[in-house]
């Protein structure tokens, strides 16, 4: 009666056909048998006639009851099908929410990169840089707490830092001198900046003792950290990293993960690319100013210098003076031993004035063996001391030839009582004085004036 019920329901609920057909089963021995006798007249004997009767009845029965197990099973399986694929459905639709949701936190955290990551880019300084990586680190990534170190020639200082709160004048003080060497002793900073790889430790990771702070450090609370990420900013061709970066999030409590090592390495690189464009821009600045041969500064550019010193020179009233140099018989050093020696000499003489003048004055190479001193806040006596200095030392140093190597000084200078005089006019006089000094007999110092 369970299993008849049970059809009758699955057959209520699904298909009403199949229940008159139960209907018609049940009631084919009855039906059947008196079609047979009412019809045909067969009559079976009578002592054969009701169990026959029997018989039929009971393998109809049982025939309906295999029926009604078979599609009982069929429908139950159908049914639990059908939930199957409602339960599928409504799970697809739960994760393509949430597939979704994170699309749009991803599309999200890539507009932030790819943002932050272009403000890196257009960074005009190292300083800069290193400013827009922190500050990208802080507010796209999240992070509450964000250090930048830069090696200096091995050794690591703070440029930047955002969230660290400092607790006291001490902690502030040993911050403000932090001094860590780009090795192992400079704990995790030290090892990322030499070996040049990321590292990350979350909470529930096991932190080696080498990559721990070290005293004073480990003292600072602010530096404190269960779960950080330290990041080197690299620059192809350098043994060692350039800059190291160390996040966390130790103010909210949170955790770092794989996905915020990957986002921060994706900064640092934009940040070591921006660096390194920095550097080949600030070398080709240097090749554009510096003559090539010498290391002093070419003659486009010490015009250009000459010019604001001397404009500055009439706007405050000081005097300038110039001193322009021609080296002594040149050719003939250049015939006898080659123009390879010729360098050599010029490379010396230029070395000597490099020694020889201060950090303010300005020298360069004029054109072949010339070259010119600019002198600011120098009159013109003192001007003429410091080239017979430069001519007394040139003629007692072997610059790369067997031979004694001289040179003929002009000295030219600006008084400001004069008035105004151009450029081009005073490294005429200098000039003039040099040639002077060429016709009167060579190696001396000749006054303008």
């Amino acid at each position: 009666m369970k299993l008849l019920s049970r059809f009758v329901e699955k057959v209520r609920g699904k298909n009403v056909v199949l229940f008159f057909l139960a209907v018609v089963l049940a009631l084919g021995a009855p039906l059947g048998w008196a079609v047979v006798k009412g019809l045909w007249g067969i009559k079976a004997p009578s002592s054969y006639e009701i169990p026959l009767f029997i018989y039929i009845t009971f393998g109809t029965i049982t025939a309906f009851f295999v029926f009604a197990a078979i599609m009982v099973f069929l429908l139950e399986k159908e049914a639990n099908l059908a939930e199957e694929l409602l339960k599928a459905q409504i799970e697809l639709e739960k994760e393509q929410e949430r597939t979704c949701k994170e699309l749009q936190l991803v599309k999200s955290s890539v507009l932030k990169i790819s943002q932050f990551g272009a403000r890196i880019g257009k960074s005009k300084s190292e300083e800069e840089v290193y400013y827009n990586l922190a500050y990208a680190a802080h507010v796209a990534l999240g992070f509450d707490r964000v250090l930048v170190v830069v090696n200096r020639n091995g050794v690591l200082s703070i440029a930047e830092a955002r969230g660290i709160k400092v607790e006291s004048e001490e902690e502030r003080r040993v911050l403000e001198s932090l001094k860590l060497p780009c090795s192992e002793e400079g704990g995790s900073l030290g090892l990322v900046c030499r070996d040049k790889r990321p590292m990350i430790f979350g909470l529930k990771d096991f932190i080696p003792p080498k990559y721990k702070l070290r005293p004073p450090l480990s003292d600072v609370e602010a530096l404190r950290s269960r779960a950080f990420i330290v990041v080197p900013v690299c620059v192809e061709g350098d043994k060692s990293a350039i800059a190291v970066i160390a996040a966390d999030r130790k103010h909210s409590g949170g955790d770092v993960s794989n996905d915020d090592l990957v986002t921060l390495e994706i900064l640092c690189d934009v940040a070591g690319t921006t660096l390194a464009r920095l550097r080949l821009e600030k070398q080709l600045q240097h090749l554009a100013t510096i003559d090539g041969l010498t290391g002093l500064f070419n003659r486009r550019f010490w015009m250009e210098r000459a010019e604001e010193e001397l404009q500055r020179a009439k706007r405050y009233g000081y005097p300038v003076s110039f001193i322009m140099l021609d080296i002594d018989d040149f050719k003939e050093v250049n015939d006898t031993w080659g123009h390879q020696a010729g360098d050599k000499v010029l490379k010396g003489v230029a070395e000597i004035i490099r020694r020889g003048i201060r950090g303010v004055d300005i020298a360069g190479r004029y054109g072949g063996e010339e070259f010119v001193v600019m002198l600011p806040h120098t009159s013109g006596e003192d001007a003429y001391t410091v080239a017979e200095r430069l001519r007394r030392t040139l003629e007692g140093t072997k610059v790369g030839v067997p031979k004694v190597i001289t040179a003929t000084f002009g000295v030219s200078w600006y008084n400001p009582e004069e008035g105004d005089v151009s450029l081009d006019e005073l490294l005429l006089r200098a000039d003039r004085a040099l040639y002077r000094g060429k016709a009167q007999g060579k190696n001396r110092v000749v006054k303008s004036w």
